[in-house]
């Protein structure tokens, strides 16, 4: 019988050393959707893939609010990273922000020096959706995925124009599933003066509506589900649907606000401190915190998706697509 410290005699410890190894998926591996410019083939081009946004079915079988919105805080004092790190404000919870408040006092103040500082501040407000990852060729591993996309106001805009019908003339909500819309995605690298960063302007969504398009991982392809007469997912491929939509590793609940922990807020009370020159050495005694990774504040949204036929159209075989279970 193999005894449990063996690996510790017997030559075990080489499986052990995983550390060593780049990790390429660790990426993607809490669900987030992220553009990778550094796998971009052509930078004019840019990154490109595309996307379908999906309904928020709960593990519990509601369909809740499509989008989780996000308000956060990211600290970058350079010369004292022990203070710097992310925090979830307290305006998500409709209570007022020390972080926020701070930032406009000293924006507003005629300290020229506070002013400077305030920009040690960055706010954001970001948006999460699951989505479908149809086509992308610098991560085609994630094809056929159902992930979480973090996307900002540039998105979240363009998301709107189409509910109200500001480019088709015809309103759309993108996350139906029976006449939704396919989202390519196209993000270039920006420079502005010393800051480089992902521009999503470019992006948009496909002018035909269509139904949702499921994922067959055997043959890896992508086929739209059957509409019928009224416009509806046909009754006999619900099940299959709610089943495909619960196909995911990490729900949105996971990227929810959440309030400040004790030591969390004993932090913020010495970057207020500090930042408006009333600290003296006693920030160096708060408690560090594991801080996310800086692209968590900044990519918005990434994807790209096979044709399928329109809304209406009588390309879409019923049966065929029932044969495909």
């Amino acid at each position: 019988m193999a005894n449990e410290f063996d690996d510790l005699f017997n030559g075990g410890l080489d499986g052990k050393m995983d550390f060593l190894n780049e990790q390429s998926t660790a990426k993607n591996s809490d669900g987030i959707y992220r553009v990778d410019l550094a796998k971009c083939k052509d930078k004019k081009k840019g990154y490109r893939s595309v996307v379908r946004f999906l309904p928020n079915l709960t593990k519990e079988g509601k369909v809740a609010q499509s989008a989780i919105e996000k308000v956060s805080h990211y600290v970058d004092i350079k010369n004292h990273k022990e203070l710097s790190g992310f925090f979830d404000s307290a305006k998500n919870f409709n209570e007022k922000c020390a972080l926020t408040d701070l930032y406009y006092q000293m924006t507003n103040s005629k300290n020229a020096i506070l002013q400077e500082r305030a920009k040690m501040l960055k706010y954001s407000k970001k948006y999460y959706s699951y989505v479908l990852i149809l086509e992308d060729e610098q991560q085609p591993e994630l094809v056929g995925k159902i992930m979480i996309f973090q996307y900002g106001k540039t998105i979240k805009d363009k998301i709107l124009a189409e509910k109200n019908g500001e480019i088709s003339g015809v309103s759309c909500n993108v996350f139906d599933l029976s006449a939704g819309k396919d989202f390519v995605l196209v993000v270039k690298e920006i420079q502005t003066g010393d800051e480089t960063y992902p521009d999503y302007k470019m992006s948009m969504f496909k002018p035909e509506t269509t139904s949702l398009p499921l994922y067959f991982k055997e043959k890896k392809t992508f086929k739209n589900v059957p509409v019928g007469s009224d416009g509806r997912v046909s009754a006999e491929v619900q099940g299959k649907i709610k089943d495909f939509l619960l196909e995911r590793d990490h729900e949105l609940e996971e990227f929810a606000a959440k309030r400040l922990t004790e030591d969390q807020q004993a932090k913020v009370t010495e970057i207020c401190n500090f930042l408006t020159g009333k600290s003296s050495n006693g920030y160096q005694t708060a408690k560090p915190e594991s801080k996310p990774t800086s692209e968590d504040f900044e990519f918005e949204e990434n994807f790209t998706t096979t044709s399928s036929p329109s809304k209406g159209s009588s390309t879409t075989d019923e049966d065929d697509f029932f044969n495909e279970f």
